[in-house]
């Protein structure tokens, strides 16, 4: 395999895990690439009296490694160090080996994201919205699945623990998607074991890009077993002009129980792009629960 292929693979397959990265090196059918982020932000919640903070929302940074072993093959391996604990600690992010191809897709297991954290829509930097969901989106250990063949895609996961063999937690993740022009159509599926009860969940999200508009809408439905069931539904918009990028996003969570009020959430945020490394934003959010109040959050994040 010619060095430039491998590091279009091994690229594609870390787009998810940084926006950004640089390769150190790259021949003899090795890529070696580091990438990392650091966003700072003041920030005020959406709960009553929330503190006015300034906030280090990342500060992470990682490496992945990629061997061509023959026949169009990568062998690949991530390590991610999250730095924003609160116990002012370094902490393992992702921690990660796999196999990778471009005709059959990728193959990880460890520390890593399971296909859930790819739900959601909305351009957001800091509050975001929600759906009924209850799926696990991270683990320390996780086998993954992903195939993306351009105009259609899909991914399975399983976590068979959350952190540790003690945790007798696990949970099951699917999406299948395609892409139509413009539109794109995700459906995920999702079976976690909360503990003391199972939740089963199916949500549904469709894209639509025009020129300079995004449109998305999402809509999810969650069966908690014996618990409150839950639907929900949300909508966004990211409009860009030059640098300038303009977003807002709503969402309704209806539990179906008579002691939980349905929840409205929504966020509206300007960013402003110096390169595809800055950006400045400054968002607001609120919701309707319960002795809540605008939030907000300006900031700044660099990658590289």
């Amino acid at each position: 395999m010619k060095k430039t292929i491998l590091a279009t693979i091994v690229t594609s397959l870390f787009a998810a895990t940084a926006a950004h990265s640089a390769t150190v090196y790259d021949a003899n059918g090795t890529t070696f690439e580091v990438y990392g982020d650091v966003e700072v932000q003041a920030k005020k919640g959406t709960a009553d009296n929330s503190s006015k903070v300034i906030n280090i929302d990342d500060s992470d940074f990682g490496f992945k490694a990629g061997y061509d072993i023959g026949h169009g093959v990568t062998a690949i391996g991530v390590v991610e160090v999250d730095g924003e604990n609160d116990d002012e600690q370094l902490a393992m992010d992702d921690a990660y080996v796999g196999l990778s191809s471009a005709q059959w897709g990728t193959l990880t297991v460890g520390q890593q994201v399971t296909i859930a954290d790819d739900q959601g829509i909305g351009n957001d930097y800091e509050f975001g919205i929600d759906n009924s969901s209850q799926s696990y989106t991270d683990g320390k250990q996780v086998v993954k699945y992903t195939l993306d063949k351009g105009n259609y895609y899909g991914g399975i996961s399983y976590l068979v623990n959350e952190k540790t063999a003690s945790d007798n937690v696990d949970s099951l993740d699917a999406k299948l998607g395609a892409r139509f022009g413009g539109l794109d159509l995700t459906v995920y599926y999702g079976n976690a074991d909360k503990g003391t009860y199972d939740s089963e969940s199916v949500v549904l999200e469709a894209r639509y890009a025009f020129e300079d508009l995004e449109l998305a809408a999402s809509a999810s439905s969650t069966d908690n077993g014996s618990n409150a069931d839950a639907t929900s539904f949300g909508l966004a918009a990211v409009y860009t002009v030059d640098k300038m990028a303009y977003s807002a996003a709503w969402s309704l969570v209806d539990t179906d129980s008579s002691g939980v009020d349905d929840v409205n959430k929504y966020f509206v945020n300007a960013a402003y792009s110096f390169n595809s490394n800055v950006t400045a934003y400054v968002e607001l959010a609120g919701d309707d629960t319960d002795d809540s109040e605008i939030g907000y959050a300006a900031g700044m994040a660099v990658t590289f």
